[in-house]
Formats: structure tokens, C-alpha cells, sequence
């Protein structure tokens, strides 16, 4: 493409004069996005919508006004902070752990023995792809509490709030479904006929 043309391209798309986008592409040493960024600081660049989808497509410039001032983001700068950001939860994620311990219930005192530890970022993977699942996975998770199961995090992120919290309804469900248990048994226990009771109605 020749300075005309350069300059016939840039008019239209800035709605400018012939010597407005001469001028800027002089200055900005015939590069057409350079040129007409600087007829838009210049306030020369008027309602001309193929000047905004051009800036828009080539340049991936966004404004935002604050209070302290107008700020400019570029495509790639916002990207480069998303990925800043995705790759600091996998560093988190794959520093903190879920852990399934089990606790013996002919030794309630002994501390719990830990049986497996999976990093969070695996956690969050496998509920995203199997998310169809997640019913059953909850229901698993039920029933391994009942059966001695417990599930606590461990990693520098980490509340422990979020543990005594986890802790307190992991007892309380398992508490609920033994006493549900005991209540069945005791019924049961009292609907039995004595072996001698029955000989003697036979009898």
C-alpha cells in the first residue's frame, strides 16, 4: 500500500481532512494504527464507526473513567492478569489438600489414621468434568462419614473455622444415623418372641 492510499484509508476510517491524516501519518511515520491513535489524543477523530471498529479490532484498547483519571487496558495486559490469576489458584489448589482419614471405632480415643490426601486443583477438576456424578458423590460422602470416615483441608490457605465446622456436622450425621440405628434395634429387640414363651402357646 502506497502513502495515497495509506492516507485515503486513514481519512475514512478517522473522518478526517486529506492533510489531518497526511499530517498524522507523517508523524507517526506512516503506521496507520500509531496515526490514528494520535488523531484520536488530538480530538480530531469524529463519529465515524469504522474509526471505533478499528481501533476496537486492532488495537484491543479499553477505557474506563475513574476517579483518579481515564485508565487504558489493553487485550493484552487483561489477559496477562487472567492468566497471573489462574495460575496463582493452581498454585494454591495444588498447595492445599483435601484429607480422608478414618477414625477406629474400637479406639475412638486413638488420633485418626490418614488414608489418602488429594490437592484441591484435582478436587475442582474432577467435579467440573463429572459434575453429572456429583449426586452420587454426595451420597458416597454420607455413607464413608457413617462408616468412620472424615474429611478435613490441610494447606497454608486454609481456616481452620472451616474444619471445626466440617468436624461438628460430620459428628452430628454420624451421631443421628447411630441413634436412627439403635432405635430400630431396641424395636426390634422388643417385637422378638422368647423361645419359652412360644413352647408354652403351643403347648
Amino acid at each position: 500500500m502506497d502513502h495515497f492510499e495509506m492516507v485515503e484509508k486513514l481519512r475514512a476510517k478517522a473522518n478526517v481532512s486529506y492533510e489531518e491524516a497526511k499530517a498524522a501519518l507523517e508523524k507517526s511515520d506512516w503506521d496507520m494504527l500509531d496515526a490514528l491513535v494520535l488523531l484520536e489524543n488530538e480530538g480530531k477523530v469524529k463519529d465515524a464507526p469504522e474509526a471505533k471498529e478499528y481501533t476496537t479490532q486492532e488495537k484491543k484498547e479499553y477505557n474506563w473513567n475513574t476517579k483518579n483519571g481515564e485508565v487504558r487496558v489493553t487485550f493484552s495486559s487483561a489477559m496477562s492478569k487472567l492468566w497471573a490469576w489462574i495460575k496463582k489458584m493452581f498454585q494454591k489448589g495444588n498447595a492445599n489438600y483435601l484429607v480422608i482419614s478414618r477414625r477406629n471405632r474400637s479406639l475412638p480415643s486413638q488420633p485418626l489414621e490418614e488414608l489418602i490426601s488429594v490437592p484441591l486443583t484435582l478436587l475442582v477438576l474432577v467435579i467440573f468434568f463429572l459434575w453429572h456424578y456429583i449426586i452420587f458423590g454426595i451420597v458416597l460422602v454420607f455413607l464413608s462419614v457413617v462408616l468412620g470416615a472424615r474429611y478435613s483441608f490441610r494447606g497454608p490457605d486454609i481456616n481452620t473455622n472451616v474444619n471445626a465446622f466440617m468436624n461438628k456436622a460430620q459428628d452430628k450425621a454420624a451421631s443421628a444415623v447411630e441413634i436412627h440405628v439403635e432405635k430400630n434395634e431396641s424395636k426390634a429387640a422388643e417385637n422378638e418372641i422368647p423361645a419359652d414363651e412360644g413352647e408354652s402357646k403351643v403347648e
